[in-house]
């Protein structure tokens, strides 16, 4: 009679596992993994080449995770970036994101574009990424308060940050250290 009582236990406490899992899920506008094709396909690099920079870094995908990684370079230019469009308004209700990451200890930022733009160019809404142990996978989370605006690292005064005109989403590391790199990211995700 113990036996089925003890297995009676553990389902039930399986099922409210996974409500609340799904619960919380639903609390989030945007939840960014890399389970499907169709959830890493639009993810690209964007190095400091554009500027005449020679770091190298990009995205590759294992283990339904992705691996953001290169070699910076500080001699004419100094960043790594990846970067993914979402649908604007996903992010209207969000005051942060979370994210789950292993990282290496160095100083990342997660990035996001609207609309806003300053002579022409597109401001980059950045906020750093918080130091978390190196090598172990955690939970972090980024406020919305704490966005810098900014144009080719340089600072732009008066931007407005509005989530729900959010359009891409991203990530860089621009440290001003040379050498290489490596960022695992599981998943983002927004909640109220």
């Amino acid at each position: 009679m113990f036996k089925p009582i003890v297995c009676a236990a553990a389902l039930l406490l399986a099922a409210c596992n996974q409500a609340k899992a799904q619960d919380d899920m639903r609390a989030c506008d945007m939840y960014v993994n890399f389970e499907s094709p169709q959830s890493i396909r639009q993810w690209r690099a964007v190095n400091d080449g554009v500027m005449g920079g020679l770091s190298s870094g990009g995205p590759r995908f294992e283990n339904e995770y992705m691996v953001f990684e290169g070699v910076i370079n500080t001699n004419g230019g100094g960043f790594s970036s990846v970067r993914t469009p979402i649908v604007q308004g996903e992010l209207a209700e969000a005051k942060g994101l979370k994210l789950r990451v292993k990282s290496d200890g160095r100083a990342y930022k997660v990035t996001m574009r609207t609309d806003v733009a300053y002579r022409g160019r597109l401001i980059s809404f950045q906020v750093p990424i918080p130091l978390s142990q190196k090598g172990e996978w955690t939970e972090l989370h980024v406020s919305f308060d704490e966005l810098n605006a900014s144009i080719f690292g340089r600072s732009v005064r008066g931007a407005t940050f509005n989530p729900a005109r959010v359009k891409e989403l991203g990530i860089i590391l621009a440290d001003e250290q040379d050498g290489p790199f490596r960022l695992d990211v599981e998943w983002i995700k927004s909640c109220q």
